[in-house]
């Protein structure tokens, strides 16, 4: 969902380089990076489990087998390569900007632009950052041609605040697809709002991606959170709807939260939220090849658990 290019191309023409004073990097390093929210997904033989699940449109999670090679590896694969196209198409709007001086500049203030409309772009563009203490706030803005400085509205917003140094700290940005439409700009109908909110001041640093999308009915996934402790240990935690996980008259709604080391060794835990076994938890855990190790399910009084339980590697890093 490529709702930004226009805008891109907009401010990639304008960009001319040129010299920057430590006071407008400051502003610049308030803009996040890629590299500072993108997750980290799991390795080559996790995505080969990934591309045979996506080719056999498979989009039940499987429960494990021992020996066999984890579902839950490939879903969580697939949804990481997913946050991080979610995340760039955030950020790309705004990238051109550490490229290029600003406009016009005062004491706790940048503008860049106004970037008037081009070939069949009806929309003037600017993007505006102030500064108050250690926090930044800024906007990318648009508004039709010749309109006056009244009529100026925000597309995304954003925010960060400085509590680690350069880059670390806490921030937000929210993406306004809903206002988008009513101004004619974008016609995207299924999503009123996007918003990435991170932290990046401590270990565990922390993304987390929210939809909200304009039919409330449909059945997909509207909350995705990343976080990475120290030593490269990452999780993601999202939530499925409408998922056939057991065999039942129900579909169930679960929260999967998938924990993995820097090696592809990790953990996966399901929490059934509504379904035919609502409050069921199944866990399992795999090794560097993405097979199961150890299974463990809640409702089975008579086989809970399977394999090695000293198998699952040690993630606690993350408990924080």
């Amino acid at each position: 969902m490529r709702y930004l290019t226009p805008i891109c191309l907009c401010l990639a023409l304008a960009a001319c380089g040129g010299d920057f004073s430590n006071d407008d990097l400051e502003f610049q390093n308030a803009i996040p990076r890629r590299e500072d929210l993108m997750a980290k997904v799991l390795g080559q033989e996790q995505a080969k489990t990934r591309a045979l699940r996506v080719a056999s449109k498979v989009h039940a999670l499987r429960l494990g087998r021992l020996g066999e090679v984890s579902g839950i590896v490939g879903d969580t694969s697939e949804t990481g390569r997913d946050f991080n196209d979610s995340v760039g198409n955030m950020l790309q709007a705004i990238e051109n900007i550490r490229t290029q001086p600003a406009t016009s500049r005062g004491p706790n203030r940048r503008v860049w632009g106004p970037f008037p409309g081009r070939n069949d772009m009806k929309f003037d563009t600017r993007f505006v950052m102030t500064r108050e203490g250690g926090r930044f706030d800024y906007h990318l803005q648009l508004r039709d041609v010749g309109e006056g400085e009244g009529d100026w509205w925000s597309f995304l917003s954003g925010q960060f605040e400085a509590t680690g140094g350069v880059r670390r700290g806490t921030g937000g940005l929210i993406l306004d697809l809903k206002r988008s439409r009513e101004e004619g700009y974008l016609g995207v109908d299924v999503i009123d709002r996007q918003e990435i909110h991170y932290q990046t001041q401590t270990f565990p640093t922390r993304v987390e991606l929210v939809w909200t999308f304009a039919d409330t009915t449909r059945p997909l996934p509207s909350r995705y959170v990343y976080r990475e402790g120290e030593g490269g240990v990452a999780e993601m935690t999202f939530e499925l709807a409408q998922t056939d996980f057991v065999l039942g008259g129900l579909k169930e709604d679960m929260a999967l939260t998938t924990r993995w080391a820097p090696d592809g060794r990790g953990l996966g835990a399901v929490e059934i939220l509504r379904g035919d076994i609502p409050g069921a938890k199944y866990t399992e855990c795999w090794d560097a090849q993405g097979k199961v190790t150890f299974i463990s399910r809640s409702w089975d009084i008579f086989n809970p658990t399977e394999g090695v339980r000293a198998s699952c590697p040690d993630l606690s890093a993350l408990d924080r």
